[in-house]
């Protein structure tokens, strides 16, 4: 008896349930959640214009672009209760203060942010941080191992920048990168760091970044640098919190395929001043000390591939 053309029909007819079960449709009841308020407060210790952008969430299915929160009071208060208010010239949801030299954000000082908005009143408060000085930047040859379109290796320059993190435990970054002045923004692009390392216990206290924090200026395999580019790196300090707030957008931004897990709600510092009240608010308020350093890609002075 040829067990091979009994046995196969049984396992075609046994599987074919399996697959065919992937195809119902199954139709999900979701409601709108209550309308918010986020507010997008990252600011500096620079002399240019700083700006604190207020928009209202929206329902999970609309695409529809963002609704800005017109008509609020926006102040940052600094410790020693100087105040500065923060002003929608445009009409646009992006409140505006442009500091007078040293006049704004003082190290080692906290800082409070102060909106209001529908007779809501929200706060937050946030220390300026220190941050180390970005000694040199640097690159070296390099190859892309993926082909592109028309089927050659590329050839570039892979990037990274050197600073040391002080001595004292407990200092994070957050490392931003721009290429020809644009800046890689993208959630999965977030590079942070926990003293010279990417977590608390590695033991990097007042060390140099690793190479993996230094290189992370660079966007990606399929973005490396070429001659004559623009290269600005800027390094800014940020609270704990801070810290671990943009490691969960990282990682809820890139969250998904058959090991994603379930979504999970982003904490915020922006809290209301009335505790009982049922109009929260999301996003986050952070100060930073920064510090930059910009070059141009000369390939006759790049480092050769090690």
């Amino acid at each position: 008896m040829n067990f091979k053309k009994i046995i196969l029909p049984i396992l075609s007819l046994a599987l074919t349930p399996f697959f065919f079960s992937c195809e119902d449709v199954i139709d999900l009841s979701v409601k709108d959640g209550v309308e918010q308020l986020v507010v997008d407060a990252w600011l500096t210790d620079e002399n240019s214009v700083q700006t604190i952008k207020l928009t209202l969430s929206q329902p999970y299915f609309d695409n529809s672009p963002v609704k800005p929160a017109l008509g609020a009071t926006v102040i940052v208060f600094e410790e020693d209760s100087t105040a500065h208010t923060f002003t929608d010239k445009n009409n646009d949801g992006n409140y505006s203060f442009t500091p007078v030299k040293g006049s704004f954000l003082k190290l080692g000082k906290r800082h409070a942010l102060y909106i209001k908005y529908k007779n809501e009143e929200y706060y937050s408060i946030s220390t300026l941080p220190r941050v180390p000085k970005i000694d040199s930047l640097t690159y070296e040859e390099f190859r892309l191992p993926i082909a592109p379109e028309n089927g050659k290796p590329r050839d570039g320059f892979l990037a990274q920048f050197y600073a040391k993190d002080p001595v004292g435990e407990g200092d994070t970054y957050w490392v931003k990168s721009k290429k020809n002045g644009k800046e890689r923004n993208l959630p999965s692009q977030i590079s942070v760091a926990y003293d010279a390392g990417f977590s608390p216990g590695s033991k990097s206290d007042g060390l140099l970044f690793i190479l993996p924090v230094r290189q992370s200026i660079n966007g990606g395999f399929d973005d490396i640098f070429y001659d004559k580019d623009t290269i600005n790196v800027e390094l800014r300090s940020i609270s704990n919190e801070a810290f671990y707030f943009l490691l969960q957008v990282r990682q809820e931004s890139s969250n998904g395929g058959i090991f994603g897990t379930p979504p999970a709600n982003i904490p915020t510092n922006i809290f209301t001043l009335n505790s009982s009240s049922k109009n929260k608010a999301l996003g986050f308020f952070a100060v930073s000390s920064v510090s930059k350093f910009e070059t141009i890609v000369d390939k006759s002075k790049a480092k050769p591939k090690q």
